[in-house]
């Protein structure tokens, strides 16, 4: 197995539990309690793994799009855990899931990538599951 399939699994099953244990922190907080302990054990992991990395930054154009990336995540979290605070795990993580479908038709947009047809039918399918989801 190459490694890149053994992590995108890893990734799968991490990210599928998390929208759970998340769904079972509101049971004893609120959703602003929520989203700062998640964010700060984030964070705390962040600076864990730079520092066993030895990491350094390089002020680059590259670190300047990491940090919006690292905001747009943040308030898509927040985002997200607004939406999971009153709503179904069973819907809300689904939809959610679809945003590589927003990446797409951004890349092709802004980055001139190209769609084939096979994947233009993918993205028809996946708008078409956001409103089969939120019914």
């Amino acid at each position: 197995m190459q490694s890149w399939v053994a992590y995108s699994i890893l990734c799968l099953i991490t990210w599928g539990l998390w929208g759970v244990v998340l769904k079972y922190a509101y049971q004893g907080g609120n959703w602003l309690q929520t989203y700062f302990a998640s964010a700060i054990t984030s964070f705390i992991l962040a600076v864990s793994v730079f520092i066993a990395a030895k990491g350094s930054l390089n002020l680059g154009r590259s670190l300047y799009f990491a940090m919006i990336a690292g905001l747009l995540g943040g308030v898509g979290y927040i985002f997200f855990i607004k939406a999971l605070e009153t709503g179904k795990a069973s819907i809300v993580i689904p939809l959610t899931a679809l945003y590589p479908a927003v990446t797409a038709v951004i890349a092709f947009i802004l980055l001139g990538e190209h769609i084939k047809p096979t994947q233009a039918v993918g993205l028809a399918l996946a708008l078409v599951a956001a409103v089969l989801l939120s019914l």
